[in-house]
């Protein structure tokens, strides 16, 4: 599990088991987990529930700087503190909360305010004055949204809650069927709960394939990092069902071209001698990407020979005059791309035709 990942379970820890802090600032992507992060404030904030004295709620670009002052200062009634959620901070300007900064340097011992953004789409600029202040005001988490590889406690604990047992070929299948957000695995391994029915024991239930495909759908929205890696890998029959799901969710083809031949482009930077032993930190800046995915570009490097990538890189450039000028469909072009890749080449230009 990454570093990451162990913060945000130690952060939701420290929630349950202390005295609830008296600013929270809770902000990510995996909307699963903010949620489940906001349940264990309320919880450890009002362990007897809320009600109208003792809670208020903000949202998105309503929000006002004064009332949530006014809110934030009242002293609780019938509780031990206030809870005060300022929701969807990512949908107002910063600015905003410049009212703010004299609470956050002395906040009321006896209220808990909670800012929450979810960032998936719009982010918050963590380097703006004001939000730092935030951050060294409150106890901060980031939820940032999991790899593929960072799923399997998650989902090894959503299966013994239900009293399921799952093997790994299942929790492929999952994943490939809904994606890495961990509500649409939750809510994937509450539809395997309830079709498999209650056991006659205490034993777990063990889930084949065949019952999630029985009842998990596939709903994943690829993305071309989910191609390319797949071509990376040169696995032709990935690649063409991810292919023939973006193409079917109106992906342009010309821009997977140019998609494609990018990663390619980074995997023959990797096959430079002086960069092929290079640490991680040199080599995700000579090729200008994040750090964390350059272990995969240089595994990419190593499947493919510096002919074979050569060779990938010319048929690109003859694949971009095609989708541009080809009456030929665009799909197929396309196809015989990822055959070539992953497969070989067959000495056919794109869409079938022989070279001279």
């Amino acid at each position: 599990m990454s570093k990451q990942a162990d913060r945000a379970r130690e952060f939701l820890r420290n929630v349950k088991s202390g005295d609830p802090a008296p600013i929270y600032y809770i902000h990510g992507e995996e909307t699963y987990l903010l949620d489940k992060a906001l349940e264990a404030i309320t919880k450890a904030a009002c362990p007897e529930g809320t009600n109208d004295f003792n809670y208020d709620a903000f949202q998105g670009r309503d929000i006002d700087a004064g009332s949530i002052l006014a809110s934030a200062n009242m002293l609780p009634m019938m509780a031990e503190r206030r809870l005060v959620v300022v929701r969807d901070l990512q949908e107002i300007s910063p600015k905003e909360l410049e009212p703010l900064e004299e609470y956050f340097e002395d906040p009321s011992p006896t209220t808990c305010l909670v800012f929450h953004a979810r960032t998936i789409q719009k982010k918050i600029d963590g380097r703006i004055s004001i939000v730092k202040k935030l951050k060294k005001a409150a106890e901060h988490c980031e939820f940032k949204s999991l790899y593929e590889n960072e799923l399997g406690p998650f989902m090894k604990r959503q299966a013994k809650r239900r009293g399921l047992r799952i093997n790994r070929e299942v929790s492929a299948y999952l994943i490939d069927a809904v994606g890495t957000e961990l509500a649409a695995l939750d809510q994937a391994f509450l539809k395997i709960d309830l079709y498999m029915g209650k056991a006659e024991d205490e034993e777990p239930r063990a889930v084949t394939v065949e019952d999630a495909q029985a009842v998990v759908a596939r709903t994943r929205n690829r993305s071309v990092f989910d191609l390319t890696d797949a071509l990376g890998e040169r696995n032709f029959q990935s690649a063409m069902e991810i292919l023939d799901r973006m193409l079917l969710d109106g992906e342009a083809p010309l821009l997977l071209s140019h998609m494609i031949a990018r990663h390619f482009r980074i995997v023959a930077k990797l096959q430079d001698p002086s960069l092929r032993n290079a640490g991680r930190g040199k080599a995700a800046g000579a090729v200008r990407v994040n750090p964390f995915f350059v272990k995969d570009y240089k595994r990419h490097a190593r499947t493919f020979s510096t002919d074979e990538v050569a060779e990938i890189l010319r048929q690109l450039l003859e694949v971009d005059i095609a989708l541009k000028s080809s009456p030929l469909d665009d799909r197929v072009i396309l196809e015989q791309l990822l055959t070539d890749i992953c497969i070989g080449s067959t000495n056919r230009k794109p869409g079938g035709r022989r070279r001279p």
